[in-house]
């Protein structure tokens, strides 16, 4: 299978960019609809804006990952490609009868985590294990400590295992068992801060697209029982923390933060890939409208100080 894209060293303009041009991408979770995020991120590389950054968590973590080790439109391009061809067997296989058998055997998730790792490791290239290993951009990934629900930020730590930070950061409550690493079991990330723009802001951005897929709302009130209330619990908890998160875009000049909320697909389930490709045009639409925005507004500001 090819693998993930991956951009030498010696081409690394975003290394060589000023630190007064620190841009970083924040990436929320989302679960399928990470392809929303695809079309956004070949949006903003098309308008040569690149990350120096990129922080992610759950599905944002896989993209996030992704990007980092070539933050280009090719990259991009790359990363669209894989999404276009990903498949629910290739991730969560599980059958409904499957389902109910862990669930009464106690297992700790309605589905194993086995297939997303091995589809995971079969995209890394040869020689990109650790958070070290990516030279093109600072990548970092969110999850959550279980039993404590504190924020943790894998890649502070460079010798931290790319692969361990994606599946403690995508082990959402209920759905995957929650990832143990160094001796502590981590959960998805965003079940304390589903957009980490805090991350971005410590890691001196000097301006944050933060893109963000969730559903939010209008999930909370589609779904029905024990599943629901356990979002509505999680959500509540996240949504607290993404208020403290944009307290700290508040630091940045405000023309310095970007908010793309990107909303639609409702009714498309966890395990549905077939609008893959309609959830990447939606996203790319988004993200062209929000930067055609950004460059009228600075036409007008210049007319007016002429």
């Amino acid at each position: 299978m090819e693998e993930m894209g991956y951009e030498s060293s010696q081409d690394n303009n975003a290394a060589q960019s000023s630190s007064a041009d620190k841009v970083a991408f924040v990436l929320s979770g989302g679960g399928n609809r990470g392809a929303l995020e695809v079309g956004v991120l070949i949006a903003l590389l098309e308008h040569d804006i690149r990350p120096r950054i990129m922080v992610g968590t759950s599905v944002g973590a896989i993209n996030a990952t992704a990007l980092a080790m070539n933050p280009t439109l090719e990259g991009a391009h790359w990363l669209e490609d894989r999404w276009r061809r990903v498949t629910r067997k290739a991730l969560l296989p599980d059958s409904y009868l499957s389902m109910v058998r862990r669930l009464v055997s106690g297992e700790s998730g309605l589905f194993t985590n086995k297939k997303l790792k091995a589809y995971l490791e079969s995209q890394l290239p040869e020689g990109i294990r650790k958070f070290s290993d990516i030279k093109n951009a600072e990548l970092y990934i969110t999850a959550a400590v279980l039993h404590t629900a504190e924020l943790h930020i894998f890649g502070l730590d460079r010798s931290d295992s790319i692969i361990d930070a994606i599946m403690a950061s995508t082990a959402f409550p209920l759905l995957l068992a929650p990832w143990e690493y160094q001796g502590k079991e981590f959960v998805d990330g965003a079940v304390v801060s589903d957009l980490p723009i805090r991350v971005a802001v410590e890691m001196k951005a000097s301006e944050v697209y933060a893109i963000d897929v969730g559903k939010h709302q209008s999930q909370k009130q589609k779904q029905r029982g024990v599943l629901r209330v356990i979002r509505q619990l999680l959500s509540a908890t996240a949504y607290q923390r993404f208020l403290d998160d944009i307290g700290w875009a508040s630091r940045l000049p405000q023309d310095r933060i970007h908010y793309l909320n990107i909303n639609g697909f409702d009714e498309v389930g966890l395990r549905d890939f077939g609008h893959t490709a309609d959830m990447i045009e939606r996203g790319h639409q988004i993200g062209q409208e929000y930067l055609h925005q950004l460059s009228s507004r600075a036409h007008r500001q210049d007319e007016k100080a002429t």
